[in-house]
């Protein structure tokens, strides 16, 4: 048995999968804010050195709290980072920067097409990572995530109301409600698009479009340019991960 755990900014996924060789896996979600309740849970667990277990994690200190847990639990535990073996190579001015989320969902983007590839994360952050056809990683792009904007706005501003992102959006918001939906859903939307227009510009590649994270079917309702959207493309990539370390 496998067990990932991938520890965002706002949710931790604990993600078991009988064979590691299948894609088929349960989850269990918790925020991030309640790792405890996650934590008690590892605990409770039947299977004590029965399983390996392969962590993902934006909230280093977070990590730091489920290692004990975790040596008492798995046989063998890889942290995923910079260093970690996973097939791609990282062409960055700083790599030990670049986010290990948007690493597992390049890999796992990466070994499905094996082209050029635009990744985008749509969570707490919304994030674009390219991948060329010959497997590396040469950049991309962050911006605020869809609530992570709709809650600034709120707080930074004395009449903005933190809005229900399900609701219908139009371009044209009739009151503050929908002038808001307009400005974080179409405006993220569009800056996706445009900046995935003048990368290709810029590197000369044709990128196709993947789309993950929480607020993909959200954005993906919006998008212009043709997409393939997996909401749990990082599982799939820290799964890969783990089988590139097992064999190598």
């Amino acid at each position: 048995m496998l067990l990932c755990i991938k520890i965002g900014n706002s949710t931790i996924n604990l993600a078991f999968f009988q064979n590691p060789d299948a894609s088929d896996f349960t989850l269990s979600s918790f925020e991030t804010k309640e790792a405890l309740k996650c934590k008690n849970k590892l605990k409770n667990l039947s299977l004590k050195n029965e399983m390996d277990c392969i962590v993902c994690s934006v909230v280093p200190e977070v990590a730091k709290e489920f290692s004990a847990i975790l040596e008492s639990l798995c046989k063998k535990i890889i942290f995923l980072n910079y260093k970690t073996y996973t097939g791609l190579t990282l062409k960055l001015y700083h790599p030990e920067t670049f986010g290990v989320d948007r690493l597992a969902c390049a890999v796992a983007a990466y070994e499905n097409f094996r082209d050029n590839l635009a990744v985008i994360d749509a969570g707490t952050a919304t994030t674009i990572t390219v991948v060329t056809k010959k497997g590396e990683i040469i950049g991309g792009s962050i911006m605020p995530g869809i609530n992570t904007m709709n809650i600034a706005l709120s707080e930074k501003t004395a009449c903005l109301p933190v809005v229900d992102i399900n609701k219908t959006v139009v371009a044209l918001g009739k009151d503050t409600h929908s002038a808001i939906l307009s400005g974080i859903v179409l405006g993220t939307v569009r800056g996706i698009e445009g900046i995935l227009q003048e990368i290709e510009k810029e590197t000369n590649l044709k990128l196709i479009t993947v789309l993950t994270g929480g607020y993909s079917e959200l954005l993906s309702q919006y998008m212009k340019r043709k997409y393939f959207i997996n909401k749990h493309l990082v599982i799939e990539g820290m799964r890969l991960v783990y089988l590139k370390n097992i064999k190598n």
